[in-house]
């Protein structure tokens, strides 16, 4: 029998280019379409994380549906709790995952994408490290309450990687909400043995500027000329969101390693921050401005002016370059070189050449550039300083959005015929799936 993954390599197998596939493809449009006619079979991408979800067709350019997973639908206590350690409490909280899944789908089917789930395939954008319970859970949901017909898995890795065009190797970086992953792909295979990862992500983030903006920041209420401290009442979580996703940029000068220390991420705990370190993001600021002024709604005072150290905006994101050594959490260019260090010695070189940085974290700007220049400078600082020469970001140029990308390239694949593992609804037996990473004999 030929290996699971031979139907995902690509060298294979010749693909058009990415530029081809795309040419021509308008909003709602299908890539399968113009390139094998009208009877390729059209499937429904669906590329849900812990944080976000994105469905739409595939051969169209960017997902129909593209949303946060807010309170209402939040998948991530839910997966936590999942993967507790009381078999109870784990039953309980998968019961309640896919009820929520349920609902979200279903409402993701009636309102955006106007389809009966039981006439459309299902293509899947999964991680190499995604929980079995989650995993679990939407083929459940999908297969058993939404009844589609069949569910196809496509490693997000190798999908992403296809929209850089022609590269067949590349680190691919995910900066996800709750973890951040680096995937090896060499010659179209995702080389899982080898992947690292880092909780210091998306939500470390979130609760890093969370407490930056409790001890620094100042609240000036509109029925009031006198400044206080961001106690509780004054910062929401919607207020935190909004600064993260909309204010915050990454410096491009990394602090010295001696002024490092306890950066802050469990918790939102920034007491240990030096007020030397401090005095280092002042002086470095490249903002116009020393703060910056925000209007917003607190909860006990109301309407009032948020005034927001300018350095916090480029330093919020610190502990994901730099680490926690008080929580011994390795940063991002950490893992980065870790891979590297695991992979066979013939592939380091061509890796490391194609960094392909995705997800939600790698659209705060600067973000990209100042990832790369870590990364060399811990190689230039490691037994592989030979490779810090050929280090080099790649899918820049397609000007595609970092947190499409998996989508956009799965939607690629199902267009150009790319088969991967399936499951039919006739043959799922609700507890065990198969394994895109598995190689069978």
């Amino acid at each position: 029998m030929t290996s699971a993954l031979d139907s995902l390599n690509f060298l294979r197998r010749p693909l058009p280019s990415t530029s081809s596939v795309l040419s021509g493809i308008g909003v709602g449009s299908s890539a399968s379409s113009i390139l094998y006619g009208a009877s390729t079979e059209e499937k429904i991408i669906i590329d849900l994380g812990t944080h976000s979800l994105r469905a739409g067709f595939s051969g169209d350019h960017a997902p129909i549906h593209s949303s946060v997973l807010n309170t209402k639908f939040a998948l991530t206590g839910s997966i936590t709790r999942a993967l507790g350690h009381s078999s109870q409490s784990t039953a309980e909280s998968e019961e309640e995952l896919e009820a929520r899944l349920v609902e979200h789908l279903r409402d993701v089917y009636r309102r955006d994408l106007l389809v009966d789930a039981r006439t459309k395939k299902v293509a899947l954008v999964e991680s190499a490290l995604v929980p079995v319970a989650l995993r679990l859970a939407v083929v459940r949901v999908l297969l058993g309450n939404l009844r589609v017909p069949q569910v196809s898995f496509y490693p997000g890795s190798v999908a992403a990687l296809m929209t850089c065009g022609s590269v067949h190797a590349g680190l691919v970086v995910d900066c996800g909400h709750r973890m951040v992953t680096v995937t090896p792909v060499y010659e179209a295979r995702a080389l899982s043995p080898y992947a690292t990862s880092t909780p210091l992500a998306g939500s470390a983030l979130f609760e890093n500027l969370g407490g930056l903006l409790r001890k620094y920041a100042r609240f000036t209420p509109a029925s009031s000329l006198v400044d206080m401290d961001c106690r509780e009442g004054v910062l929401t979580d919607t207020v935190v969101s909004h600064v993260m996703t909309k204010l915050l940029v990454a410096s491009p000068i990394a602090p010295p390693d001696r002024l490092r220390g306890t950066l802050g991420v469990i918790d939102g705990d920034v007491s240990a921050l030096s007020n030397e370190l401090v005095a280092f993001y002042e002086s470095n600021s490249t903002c116009a401005s020393v703060t910056m002024r925000l209007t917003i709604d607190s909860e006990r005072y109301g309407r009032g002016l948020l005034l927001i150290p300018s350095w916090i905006r480029e330093r919020a994101a610190e502990p994901l370059f730099c680490g926690d050594p008080g929580a011994d959490l390795h940063s991002i260019p950490d893992i980065i070189v870790q891979c590297i260090g695991r992979v066979p010695l013939d592939t380091r070189r061509a890796l490391i050449a194609n960094v392909l940085v995705i997800g939600g974290v790698a659209e705060l700007p600067g973000f990209r550039h100042r990832l790369l220049h870590d990364v060399v400078d811990r190689l230039r600082g490691s037994r592989w300083s030979a490779l810090a020469a050929d280090a080099a970001l790649v899918g820049d140029e397609s000007g595609f959005v970092p947190s499409m990308r998996a989508w956009i390239g799965t939607s690629l694949a199902v267009a150009a015929k790319i088969g991967t593992v399936e499951v039919t609804r006739e043959a799922f037996d609700g507890c065990t799936l198969p394994d895109w990473t598995a190689i069978v004999q």
